[in-house]
């Protein structure tokens, strides 16, 4: 159980693809050229160079202090060169932290113009596979990469990169200059690091694993806490006496939390700071000593060995930066792993690119044997359904809740693609129209309404201000009995909704929220409506009424309402009954209810509530 547990928690059930670090850098190069071009790689490697000469000159200095001073040259001379070699030096420094800034920012603004490339890749995602469980996942991981920070993400990646250049160019520069002296010291140290690095590297897989663990646990405890401290939640936890179980679930994630949180530790800092302790403590033992016995025995003058106590100095200075950097670049090629999954993961798309043969006019619309199943289930949703909706026709969708209406709706829209079978435009297979182009022909309100805080005119025209049609507007809201409302707010159509971005902000009942929604489907002015039981939080009577409205408005077009209730069955060309998955039931009011069957019985049931005078008013 511990074990199960334990994979749960590492996240293997929600594996993401994984790239090697250098194609990553070639993505993000390839990415960052588009955006600045050819002088941000100047600038990239110029830092880098700078940044390398810098600490070497400064190092230098002592060496070629005493060098000079030993030189026999006039003091005025020696003076001179010394007062250039500082000023250069310090130009140097200056340069290098202008540098810095530059790359700094240009990696900023570099993350943030990454922004409409996820925006893009959501609004192009097949949105069966983006609404499932592992889209939003993928979703969720992927924008980490670009909103975890400064610190954290593509842009740690680039500027870990050009520290991890930096830091390696600087440690084989000292290396170089120490193997002259002897080769067996370069190889010694080259070899020690390469273990710290081998070392860092292997903890660093390590310490991921855990980290992915501690991930997946503190989303837990987030939970619980959260749930703990809703206020609507609080009756039921005194009520059936929860706290208990909250508390002990509090206590193992806590301890699962600590468990993670050390082994974390120990992988990314305990054992990579042992191991590189006692690889720099090897590595200074031996190269001192033999600097020192160099000097002793008449072989180095004073200023080489200056020099090359420098050179050792500042070469461990090189490799521990360099080992930090290559330990953010592993961290970091995680969330680039995780994005490009998310982008690549979108890229499937249900749709083609032929344009509409007939856009903006009547359609006919035919599913062959269409089966749909929702990921993870063990049976179809829509089972083997074959319809034809004629151009123009009305059809009322009805049928009791769970027997498949939306999924349905959801297939002929586009957004769901049939596990088999195949659904027709105009005889022209959907999967190979261009998915805008056949977006473009449904104007759908679905049964879970709501509105963006924006605008409430943006809100209709899904369009900024200067694009919308001040009059088309007007007329839409008129038609879907809003516009008076609109016209006591204190910004007319411009009056923001909600309060997320304005705290002045208007919150719309949900009758105007349907209203709303009918002026949208107006202004779109689609030759298909949809209406996916928009009223199912209305009491029949408003539902009934609501529905006389729609039909009013869509004369001229293919209609679909659907509902487990029946006030819109009697202005309908054609009534469709659909249990489990199928269309059981099918013709117009009077001939289902001569059939005596599922529709006559549910209508029946459902008729006392349309009745005015009925008795049961007074409990609607």
């Amino acid at each position: 159980m511990k074990q199960q547990r334990e994979k749960k928690a590492a996240g293997e059930d929600q594996e993401y693809r994984r790239y090697s670090i250098w194609d990553n850098y070639r993505v993000a190069f390839s990415w960052i050229g588009k955006f600045e071009g050819v002088p941000y790689f100047i600038l990239f490697y110029l830092t880098i160079v700078v940044s390398v000469i810098v600490p070497f000159l400064a190092m230098a200095l002592p060496g070629t202090v005493v060098y000079l001073l030993g030189s026999g040259w006039k003091p005025e001379v020696v003076l001179a060169a010394l007062g250039a070699y500082v000023v250069i030096l310090q130009g140097l420094h200056v340069a290098k932290g202008y540098l810095e800034m530059r790359c700094m920012k240009k990696h900023f603004l570099f993350r943030v113009r990454l922004g409409p490339q996820l925006f893009g890749a959501v609004m192009d995602a097949d949105f069966q596979a983006f609404e499932s469980k592992a889209g939003q996942n993928k979703l969720m991981k992927g924008k980490m990469n670009l909103y975890y920070g400064n610190q954290k993400g593509i842009e740690s990646f680039l500027k870990n990169l050009q520290e991890f250049w930096i830091h390696l160019f600087g440690m084989v520069l000292y290396g170089i200059l120490l193997g002259r002296q002897s080769v067996w010291i370069l190889l010694l140290m080259f070899g020690l690091t390469g273990m710290a690095a081998g070392t860092r590297i292997f903890a660093g897989k390590r310490a991921e694993k855990y980290d992915e663990m501690y991930e997946k646990v503190w989303t837990d405890c987030k939970y619980l806490g959260r749930e703990a401290l809703v206020g609507s939640n609080g009756k039921d936890i005194r009520l059936y006496h929860m706290w208990s179980w909250f508390s002990e679930e509090f206590d193992k994630l806590k301890d699962s939390l600590i468990r993670c949180g050390m082994k974390w530790w120990w992988c990314s800092k305990g054992y990579t700071a042992i191991a590189e302790k006692c690889t720099a403590l090897m590595r200074d033992l031996l190269v001192y000593g033999y600097l020192i016995h160099q000097m002793a025995e008449g072989r180095m003058e004073l200023s080489s060995f200056l020099l090359y106590i420098g050179i050792t100095a500042g070469f461990g200075g090189w490799v521990i930066p360099m080992l930090d950097a290559l330990g953010a670049i592993l961290e970091n090629n995680r969330y680039m792993d995780s994005y490009r999954d998310f982008l690549e993961f979108t890229e499937k798309s249900y749709f083609g690119n032929e344009m509409m043969a007939r856009p903006g006019q009547a359609h006919e619309i035919r599913l062959e044997h269409v089966s749909f199943r929702y990921e993870g289930n063990q049976e179809d949703t829509i089972k083997d359904l074959s319809l034809t909706i004629a151009p123009g026709e009305k059809i009322a969708l009805v049928g009791m809740n769970g027997a498949g209406k939306s999924t349905l709706i959801k297939l002929i829209c586009g957004l769901y693609r049939p596990s088999s079978g195949k659904i027709y435009l105009d005889g022209k297979d959907v999967s190979e129209l261009s998915e805008r182009e056949y977006y473009r022909e449904f104007a759908v309100v679905f049964q879970d309404v709501f509105a963006f805080s924006f605008p409430l005119a943006d809100n209709v025209s899904c369009q900024d201000g200067a694009s919308t049609d001040r009059e088309r507007l007007r007329e839409c809201l008129q038609k879907a009995q809003l516009w008076e409302r609109v016209q006591t707010m204190e910004k007319k159509e411009q009056t923001y909704l909600n309060k997320d971005m304005e705290l002045s902000g208007v919150t719309l009942s949900g009758g105007e929220m349907q209203k709303l929604m009918l002026a949208r489907a107006l202004y779109k002015d689609a030759p298909v409506v949809i209406l996916d039981e928009p009223t199912a939080a209305l009491d029949p009577i408003a539902e009934s009424s609501l529905y006389e409205k729609y039909y009013e408005m869509t004369r001229e077009k293919t209609s679909i309402f659907i509902s487990h209730r029946l006030s819109s069955t009697k202005f309908c060309d054609r009534i469709l009954f659909m249990e489990e998955g199928r269309i059981t039931e099918e013709g117009v009011h009077e001939e289902l209810l001569t059939k005596k069957g599922a529709y006559a019985f549910m209508f029946h049931t459902q008729a006392q509530y349309y009745e005015p005078e009925s008795p049961m008013m007074g409990k609607i």
